[in-house]
């Protein structure tokens, strides 16, 4: 079955293509996602990937690793991205995001929860979208007729304000918020 394989690296992403005449298989790595954990190295059952960490400098940001993706490896099964706790690997069949290893059951997939309490937050507290390492939490407050609050402090009677905690779950590592 003649095919063709293509890989585009740019500053963001990698994506690898497997073209066939009736479809086309995608794996894209979101490098700003990718923390260089090493889970999708170590799940791969073909070793598709290669990771190198940067090295660390005192007093400068952490840098994001180099990954390599090897298309020649690649059978896009999807383990790496469900195993990512970041979100950063997605297999795409004909442009649908789909995983292989969990549509035939071969695989399990993992659900992710977050659920936040929030009767118990004060209408002034942010500290959990302060403190999320990746900003994927989002505090927000509405009035009980669902209009957005931008000056809680300006607001007297706070009892009625409602919070709102917008979390991406999607890619979420599950950090207990």
């Amino acid at each position: 079955m003649p095919m063709k394989l293509k890989k585009t690296e740019t500053e963001d992403e990698i994506v690898v293509k497997r073209i066939l005449h009736t479809k086309t298989y995608s794996l894209t790595l979101d490098k700003n996602r990718c923390t260089g954990c090493e889970i999708c190295a170590v799940v791969c059952p073909k070793e598709v990937f290669e990771i190198k960490k940067q090295p660390k400098v005192a007093g400068e940001k952490l840098k994001h690793p180099i990954i390599e993706v090897d298309e020649q490896k690649c059978h896009f099964c999807g383990i790496c991205g469900v195993l990512c706790p970041y979100g950063a690997l997605k297999v795409r069949i004909n442009d649908e995001h789909v995983v292989p290893v969990v549509k035939t059951e071969s695989f399990p997939e993992l659900i992710r929860e977050i659920n936040v309490d929030t009767t118990k937050c004060d209408v002034e507290c942010v500290d959990c979208e302060e403190v999320c390492p990746l900003k994927l939490i989002k505090v927000s407050v509405q009035t009980p007729d669902g209009k957005k609050v931008k000056d809680v402090k300006s607001i007297r009677d706070k009892k009625k304000l409602k919070v709102i905690v917008d979390v991406k779950k999607e890619f979420c590592p599950c950090c207990r918020v």
